[in-house]
Formats: structure tokens, sequence, C-alpha cells
């Protein structure tokens, strides 16, 4: 099996519909999380032997002036994390969270690949209530990051 079709067994697996992009080695769906709506895209370089998770909350409206306090609760997130990292667009305000997996077709199964995509959602909905806070003023990035801190599971 090549990269795409591990990547679309995976998908299939999980029960999530995915469809493929138009002219983009990149398959796409939504989910539902706890915290919100996850925007799925996996995009597969199976030249470079890479598959690439970037999960994007839907319907966040980060202004400029909120990107400073994002980008540190962002930062305080990131740091730790095993697998994976929150990236912030500043020109437009755009999340994701990515992880990244480098292996040869003849290793890669569904097995494998699960844990990228799965880790990666359970913590792009962790943080997702403190990122909420920073956006509506509620706490300080350094506030939210303590509190999210003291009720974590496994993320770290």
């Amino acid at each position: 099996m090549n990269h795409l079709e591990v990547v679309e067994k995976l998908f299939a697996e999980l029960e999530w519909e995915a469809k493929m992009l138009p002219d983009y080695p990149v398959l796409t769906c939504a989910l539902q999380v706890p915290n919100g709506v996850l925007d799925i895209f996996c995009h597969v370089h199976g030249e470079r032997e890479r598959i690439l998770f970037y999960l994007r909350p839907q319907n966040l409206e980060i202004t400029m002036g909120k990107r400073p306090a994002v980008a540190e609760f962002l930062t305080r997130a990131n740091y730790g994390l095993a697998l994976g990292n929150f990236e912030l667009d500043l020109d437009d305000g755009e999340i994701n969270f990515k992880t990244i997996l480098q292996a040869p077709a003849i290793v890669l199964s569904t097995t494998l690949l699960r844990p990228y995509l799965l880790i990666g959602v359970e913590t792009i909905n962790h943080y997702l209530p403190g990122l909420n806070r920073v956006l509506s003023g509620q706490e300080t990035p350094a506030a939210a990051i303590r509190a999210l801190e003291t009720t974590a599971t496994a993320v770290h």
C-alpha cells in the first residue's frame, strides 16, 4: 500500500468521511469534538515518505489585536508537547495543530499512523477552551495555560 492508500484506509477505519481536494494530495474532513468543530487536512507527500496532519478549529476569528495574546497562548501550549505543535499565521490569524510522520511505505500502517491523527485531535480539543477564554478576554494566556495544565491528562 502507498502512503495515500494507508491514509484513506485510516479515515475509513475511523468512519470519518474524508474527501480528496482537487489537484492536491490532501484528504480533508470536518470533525465534531467536545469543544468545537475541527477541519482536518492530511497532506500526503509519498515521494518524501511524509504525512502531515493539520487540524484547524472552525469559526475562530482572530483579529490583529488578539494575535499577540494568541501567539503567547500557543507558545505556552507548545512548550513540552511530546507530539505535534500549534502554528499561528500572523498575517491572517489562522491556527493549526500539526503532526508529522516520516516513514517508508513498506512499514506504514493505519496502526502506526493512527496516533499521529488522534493525539492531534485530543490535543487541540484540550486547548480550545483556554484559547476561547483568551480570545474573549476572560483570561490571560498564562492563566489559561495554568488552568489547563491542572486538568491535563496525557497531552504532554
